[in-house]
């Protein structure tokens, strides 16, 4: 099943004003109502308001996974009762997911690298989080209306998937790694053209999950090089 290119775009839009309806009562109930909404057939919209209007939370950019299933829910005429209850356990799994991926891993890992290409660098390293963090942040905003309409409520597997698992770990070393290395940035000049082969076969290592100890080396004779040539 496909969403269609004009709604997907209509609901991408309608997503990124999620949370303009915030309240403490229902949190993001009505903006979740009104990216429904604008991806259901006008026929539904009452049904959609009777059983769904619920207590809603989630992380705003991973909304478009649930919306995409309920999406599908109402138009295969599953029991909007049924729909209520998925949209409950949906909203918790990735409201702890999203908030894991981005606010955990994620940005802390970018903001450290914008820290040292700054240092080095000026407004490149912000211009440079901002293009990165945009770009992943906003892919989940997109793939996830078109991957939840087409998998239904099983999409919630999609957690468990070797990608996502993966891009947590991946941003998670980048950010342990980063975090050694600002202090030596702080205290020496280092050239970054040197450092970026370098942190490429890091990352390479991390990808293709080289034993620990081996990465470890490796970044010790990192900090050892820079030493002794100064750069």
């Amino acid at each position: 099943m496909h969403l269609g290119f004009f709604r997907l775009i209509k609901l991408f839009f309608a997503s990124l004003f999620l949370q303009c309806s915030w309240s403490f009562y229902s949190m993001q109930s009505l903006g979740f109502l009104f990216n429904a909404m604008t991806g259901l057939d006008k026929n539904k919209h009452d049904t959609l308001l009777q059983y769904s209007r619920v207590f809603f939370n989630t992380h705003p950019y991973m909304v478009g996974y649930i919306i995409g299933a309920v999406l599908r829910a109402y138009e295969k005429g599953e029991d909007p009762k049924e729909v209520k209850k998925y949209i409950m356990v949906g909203q918790a799994a990735f409201a702890s997911a999203g908030d894991t991926l981005f606010w955990q891993t994620i940005r802390p890992a970018l903001l450290l690298l914008a820290i040292i290409i700054g240092l080095k660098y000026g407004i490149a390293g912000p211009l440079i989080f901002l293009f990165l963090y945009n770009v992943i942040h906003l892919y989940h905003r997109a793939y996830g209306f078109s991957a939840g309409y087409k998998q239904g409520w099983d999409i919630i597997y999609i957690l468990k998937t070797k990608k996502f698992t993966m891009t947590q770990k991946l941003f998670e070393e980048l950010g342990a790694f980063l975090v050694g290395l600002v202090p030596s940035v702080l205290q020496k000049n280092y050239n970054l053209l040197f450092l970026i082969p370098l942190g490429g076969i890091f990352l390479l290592f991390l990808w293709k999950k080289i034993a620990p100890m081996l990465i470890l080396t490796f970044i010790f004779i990192l900090i050892i090089i820079n030493l002794l040539l100064g750069i």
